[in-house]
């Protein structure tokens, strides 16, 4: 069932914990199509990382209130596309986009989602460069990255990686490589810091 009386605002400094907690009870039970489980989701430690990343997007961090109790959230930051030439190609990614398990299903990301693209295309932003599941995302009009010539880091290339021109003939067929913000960098790499943080998390959920 959709939910109609969805509201969808900025995140409040005061919101910070709730988000947090919600982000990890969305992931904690999540699988990926053909990715192992994990044993302890990252997701909202990357919440807490993006928050004092420079290319975080404030504008374009969302919560979702039903009934006056945040269920869902969804954050920006900038990326950039490194062309061939050496010349970088302004854009963003989002995620973790994060709905509580117990109201997953119901249209609540998707109104995050679309609420958030329609802000960032009038905050003037262009595209959005993704990695995300290959049945969900192209309803918003994602398409594989590699139509743009678009390749990882590592010259790589995947189903999961898709973008979306918010502005048509932006990313044009140049080419080039997505470059993230360091959070997504050390979320994924840096393991002393993911354990330390989750110890705090898991410590500060009993003062709840």
């Amino acid at each position: 069932m959709a939910h109609t009386n969805v509201n969808i605002r900025l995140e409040r400094q005061s919101d910070h914990d709730t988000v947090e907690r919600v982000t990890f009870a969305a992931f904690e039970s999540f699988e990926a199509p053909g990715m192992p489980k994990r044993d302890i989701p990252n997701e909202h430690f990357l919440v807490s990382l993006l928050r004092g990343d420079p290319e975080f997007v404030p504008e374009l961090d969302f919560v979702a209130e039903l009934d006056g109790e945040i269920v869902g959230n969804i954050m920006y930051s900038k990326c950039g596309v490194v062309r061939p030439d050496g010349t970088i190609t302004d854009a963003l990614t989002f995620g973790p986009v994060s709905v509580l398990p117990k109201y997953q299903r119901q249209g609540i990301g998707i109104q995050l989602i679309r609420h958030s693209l329609e802000r960032a295309l009038a905050l003037g932003y262009k595209a959005v460069i993704i990695t995300g599941h290959t049945t969900y995302y192209p309803r918003f009009g994602f398409v594989p990255a590699d139509t743009f010539g678009l390749t990882t880091q590592d010259g790589s290339t995947f189903d999961a990686f898709m973008a979306l021109e918010l502005e048509p003939g932006y990313l044009g067929s140049a080419g080039g490589k997505w470059k993230c913000c360091a959070a997504f960098d050390v979320c994924e790499n840096d393991k002393t810091a993911f354990m330390e943080y989750h110890r705090q998390y898991v410590l500060k959920q009993t003062e709840y």
